[in-house]
């Protein structure tokens, strides 16, 4: 019911031509819940859901699915259409009396008109017909990560911990609700490690993934971290010594 494949999905076309960090960054700012009966199923797309989300939520049932929403408020649910007890239109249902942004992702069998016409209603991101492969599941998440961020802009922004975010529409962190503008270098540095959380990275790394044609000294990089942590906070970078960096946002369950 779940295929690994890169072809059918034109959204997939698109995450192709963009920066894999990118994506990985832009989606990991969301909880993701997946609603799947099938045990089977849900342990191989839960693994592969866990590649983009550190905050995946699984249930097995609209009646759990339900209480994980009320607690945690997830922004993008997948979830089949058949469940043993409420239904996945139901549930959606249910959700969108309270909730218009929350996107859904819904798996089915179906392509009847009745079907279409309450996804439409329902204003689902995508419905996919199994067996779906891998490259139209992330397609569709790349969508629902559009719609949300043009539904709120500040959804876009990534959480950096102590009140500080970091708005990559705008190339600029926010402090308190005051934007605080970046220098070049820094938004450049800023990425890198947004796409590398909690790793410890060798000063030769940054060299490679920041400065790339241009000359590296250490008095350059040290400026520049010192630049961030005035700029954000001094516990966002690290210090390993004598071995780099680690940036420490995500760390401690900050999405």
């Amino acid at each position: 019911m779940f295929r690994l494949e890169t072809r059918t999905d034109p959204y997939f076309a698109m995450i192709a031509h963009m920066k894999q960090s990118e994506f990985f960054r832009r989606i990991r700012h969301y909880a993701i819940l997946y609603v799947e009966d099938d045990k089977a199923l849900q342990a191989t797309i839960g693994e592969f859901l866990e590649r983009f989300t550190p905050n995946l939520l699984v249930a097995s049932s609209a009646e759990e699915a339900q209480k994980l929403y009320r607690e945690l408020k997830p922004k993008i649910i997948l979830l089949d259409i058949n469940l043993p007890g409420m239904s996945g239109l139901d549930f959606c249902e249910s959700i969108r009396r309270v909730d218009s942004t929350t996107r859904f992702i819904m798996t089915t069998a179906y392509t009847d008109k009745p079907f279409l016409l309450k996804a439409v209603e329902l204003g689902l991101t995508r419905y996919l017909v199994k067996p779906m492969t891998s490259d139209e599941l992330i397609g569709a998440l790349h969508k629902s990560v559009e719609e949300l961020e043009k539904i709120d802009p500040v959804l876009g922004r990534v959480d950096l911990g102590h009140g500080v975010f970091y708005d990559p529409s705008t190339k600029t962190l926010v402090v308190e609700g005051k934007n605080v503008p970046l220098r070049r270098k820094e938004v450049e540095l800023l990425e890198f490690f947004l796409s590398h959380p909690c790793k410890t990275i060798p000063y030769k790394q940054f060299a490679h993934g920041v400065w790339k044609d241009s000359t590296m000294s250490p008095d350059a990089i040290r400026s520049q971290i010192r630049n961030l942590r005035k700029k954000s906070y001094p516990g966002l970078i690290e210090n390993i010594s004598g071995i780099g960096y680690r940036f420490t946002r995500g760390c401690d369950g900050i999405a």
